[in-house]
């Protein structure tokens, strides 16, 4: 049936943006919030623009010297 193939892409779609880009990510310090979410509250609380400049990434279990 269309509509399960539909969700099925449409789920692989959702699970990329959340591996590749860094607004849709889980925040380190709460899970169940994406790093938009946070930047969204901090926003509100301060009431002012904030932009991301620059981040450095961390993968679980990745040694940090290469």
């Amino acid at each position: 049936p269309d509509h399960v193939v539909e969700k099925i892409v449409q789920g692989k779609v959702e699970k990329f943006y959340q591996d590749v880009c860094l607004l849709e990510q889980s925040y380190i310090r709460d899970p169940e919030k994406t790093v938009q979410d946070v930047l969204t509250e901090i926003t509100a609380k301060l009431g002012e623009n904030i932009q991301i400049k620059r981040f450095v990434r961390f993968h679980l279990g990745e040694d940090q010297q290469k």
